[in-house]
């Protein structure tokens, strides 16, 4: 019986890091504590969360992820897709293009706490192009899963061949931009932080609780088609709904110490979105399991170095 297929369509990149006591400030000159290079990109990031969340590291996969994007004809995309393909990836939707860079970000992490920010540019990343995905690539997936890294256009218009395909598509909004309101019609999962549903839904704060801004949130994107909705809120844990005026709460995971929270929201959407291809039960458990692998990510540094294997999350529902 052949495995469920995850295609992961989204960006490539090289993660160019550096770590610092604190950040600085405009126009400041301070001195580092490490710089390192390292496989990254939110494409690349969630393909290798779904290798990782389906297996134990030498055990046999439950799902075939596919990536589908571009890098550079450089050192960069050549270790980017060795890199994938140690990790079980399949990578022959991934081209090479003549002329263009690989994808590179530049992080900073904060040391005292964690937090990272991040200066992208595109490179090969903008080869995907909406022509390109009239017909999306075969085998037909049990997932679609999407970012926004490469040009929102080519997003939209992959999110409406998988509706004409009848593929459900898993959309992780980041960076968050504008997006046509149709776009959230029939959305199977729409996964994003706090920040990007309020900048996408267009929903002011202003003086209300957290819970009531939450729930207006939901209601929005539930008025515009959204099928599943889930924003995760850090050490809050994640809010949740699948039916309109009615939304959860699922406790975010024990983290022994937060070293780096650089890939914690691309491990989230992986793991989730493993358990979701592999129909395992109900998207509180899905979002449960997503929660403690993202929980072990940010207790280590780097982006895909962080990534957790299966046997390394402790489920605290007891299906390991």
């Amino acid at each position: 019986m052949s495995l469920p297929i995850i295609t992961v369509i989204g960006s490539l990149n090289t993660d160019l890091v550096t770590r610092t006591p604190r950040f600085p400030k405009p126009g400041e000159t301070i001195t580092s504590s490490s710089f390192s290079t390292g496989c990254g990109g939110k494409g690349a990031n969630q393909a290798v969360a779904c290798a990782r969340s389906s297996r134990s590291k030498n055990a046999q996969a439950t799902v075939h992820v596919k990536m589908v994007g571009a890098v550079g004809e450089d050192s960069f995309g050549d270790q980017l897709l060795s890199s994938l393909e140690d990790d079980g990836i399949d990578v022959s939707s991934i081209q090479k293009v003549h002329g263009q860079s690989t994808g590179t970000a530049n992080i900073i992490v904060e040391e005292s706490t964690g937090e990272n920010q991040i200066l992208v540019i595109s490179g090969a990343n903008h080869y995907l192009q909406p022509k390109m995905f009239h017909e999306l690539p075969a085998p037909k997936p049990a997932l679609i899963v999407l970012q926004l890294e490469i040009p929102v256009e080519t997003v939209v218009q992959v999110v409406r061949a998988a509706k004409q395909q009848e593929i459900p598509v898993l959309l992780n909004p980041a960076p968050a931009v504008a997006l046509p309101g149709d776009i959230y019609q029939g959305l199977h999962h729409l996964v994003m932080n706090e920040g990007e549903a309020a900048l996408l839904s267009q929903v002011e704060r202003g003086d209300l609780p957290l819970h009531e801004h939450l729930g207006r949130i939901h209601d929005k994107f539930y008025s515009l088609g959204a099928l599943v909705v889930i924003i995760t809120l850090g050490a809050r844990g994640v809010s949740w709904s699948e039916v309109e005026g009615e939304w959860h709460h699922v406790p975010a995971a024990k983290v022994k110490e937060v070293v780096d929270t650089t890939a914690a929201g691309d491990t989230f959407v992986g793991a989730y979105a493993v358990e979701i291809a592999t129909n395992v039960g109900s998207v509180e458990k899905a979002i449960t399991r997503a929660n403690q692998a993202a929980a072990r990510t940010v207790e280590k540094e780097g982006a895909q170095s962080s990534i957790p294997w299966r046997d390394e999350v402790q489920d605290s529902i007891g299906n390991g």
